[in-house]
């Protein structure tokens, strides 16, 4: 009876990216990266699919693509990537290679608007999950950034402070924001000069936004 091999196993990581489409890969690659640097020992592979017969140049393309990327994230600590160009179709060839070298998930991008071939087939990420026994993660698309909505508070306005002050708090708003809150309607607005509250000796109106 053969001894049992009690060393750990690593950790085998796959993400396979476009180079012709770096928006929706290269944010599938972060995000691999990123798991990758949170597992110690972790093993990772970055597969890029060619239509083309792999060539030298792509492969250098990729791993000046690659390094740049795991440079710019703090905190990395992976020692070495695997870098691969194949040819074929996508899913297929992403497939075959989690396959050969173990991968414990394979990380894929997606595009921000489908195409008509996606429609029809699916994109990438779903075919792979049919083909790979592996776990498939879809990262993408890059979230939109939202722009920025700075509330600006503006000071209390001096003719709304004189009409309170002058009715003794009976009346709220000036003339010009008078007629703005009552359009809107968000605000109810009582004042009382006597407690317990018992008949109301002020108006009672539509103010404005509370």
């Amino acid at each position: 009876m053969s001894p049992i091999d009690a060393s750990p196993r690593p950790f085998v990581l796959l993400s396979a990216l476009d180079l012709a489409d770096t928006e929706s890969g290269g944010y599938a690659l972060d995000q691999a990266l990123r798991i990758a640097t949170r597992i110690p020992d972790c093993q990772m592979h970055v597969l890029h699919v060619s239509e083309n017969p792999p060539q030298a140049q792509t492969l250098d393309l990729l791993r000046h693509y690659v390094t740049e990327k795991a440079e710019s994230l703090p905190g990395f600590t992976l020692t070495g990537i695997g870098v691969h160009v194949r040819k074929g179709e996508p899913s297929h060839v992403i497939a075959e290679l989690a396959a050969e070298i173990g991968a414990d998930l394979v990380v894929v991008g997606t595009h921000r608007v489908p195409q008509f071939r996606t429609v029809i087939k699916g994109h990438t990420g779903e075919r792979v999950t049919r083909e790979s026994s592996a776990p498939v993660l879809v990262a993408g698309p890059r979230p939109k950034q939202l722009p920025e909505h700075i509330i600006v508070i503006e000071g209390t306005c001096p003719d709304c402070l004189v009409a309170r002050q002058s009715s003794g708090g009976k009346t709220w708003w000036c003339a010009r924001h008078a007629e703005h809150h009552q359009v809107l309607k968000h605000h109810l607005y009582a004042y009382e000069t006597e407690l317990p509250f018992s008949d109301h000796d002020s108006e009672i109106s539509a103010t404005g936004v509370d």
